[in-house]
């Protein structure tokens, strides 16, 4: 039996049980901050579901607006294949994010998504991914270039890791995201408390609409 996914070792910051700890705000790295900046946020949850379901989910931002919470609306600026009807996110999207804070405070944010893998799984024909628990990792990241704000100054870069379990009907998922520059601990200050929240009910909203997306595609026969 393959054994579960191990989490990667992180030289700096937090790491072993501390970097999955949401209590714990010191910096996490990523692939662009790899010294985990000034501080980082991290939540996870399982989902009972396919890990297709969350994958589409995530990338499917134009559907944000019906289930999530936290980042309410998202405006595609820029696109690979801007000539599509149906624009999902993938490496090379750039995007401007209304991110609700609290009820009273909603901030723009411009971001841009630097990675994003196809869905792995252990059925997918690829024999790579045929004996093991799969990871599937997006990325994205504060687009400093077209938001005139220097990468010095604030910086910021979310993990989302999609991970296939022993049950091909349940789904590990996690993600977090680190600050960075010389306005993140004042960031911090001021929306650190709010944040953590959120990426709870990002997390639960989330499952929410994968489960819903599920549970209609099982009475459809589709699932």
């Amino acid at each position: 039996m393959a054994s579960g996914p191990k989490p990667p070792v992180y030289h700096i910051g937090l790491s072993d049980d501390s970097f999955h700890d949401p209590a714990h705000t010191g910096p996490r790295p990523t692939h662009h901050i790899p010294n985990g900046g000034k501080w980082s946020l991290y939540a996870s949850t399982t989902i009972p579901t396919p890990p297709k379901y969350v994958y589409d989910a995530l990338v499917n931002v134009q559907e944000w607006k019906d289930w999530n919470t936290y980042i309410p609306h998202v405006r595609i600026t820029k696109h690979p294949k801007a000539h599509h009807r149906s624009l999902k996110m993938e490496a090379g999207t750039s995007m401007t994010f209304t991110v609700a804070i609290t009820p009273e405070e909603t901030l723009q944010m411009r971001a841009a998504c630097t990675y994003c893998e196809k869905l792995k799984t252990r059925d997918d024909g690829r024999l790579s991914h045929a004996s093991q628990n799969n990871i599937t990792r997006i990325r994205w990241s504060m687009d400093n270039a077209n938001s005139m704000l220097p990468g010095f100054v604030m910086k910021t870069e979310r993990v989302n890791e999609i991970i296939e379990t022993e049950d091909a009907n349940v789904t590990r998922y996690r993600t977090w995201q680190a600050f960075g520059g010389l306005q993140a601990k004042s960031y911090q200050k001021k929306y650190g408390e709010p944040l953590k929240g959120k990426f709870v009910d990002w997390c639960e909203d989330l499952k929410k609409r994968a489960v819903e997306n599920y549970e209609k595609d099982k009475k459809e026969g589709k699932a």
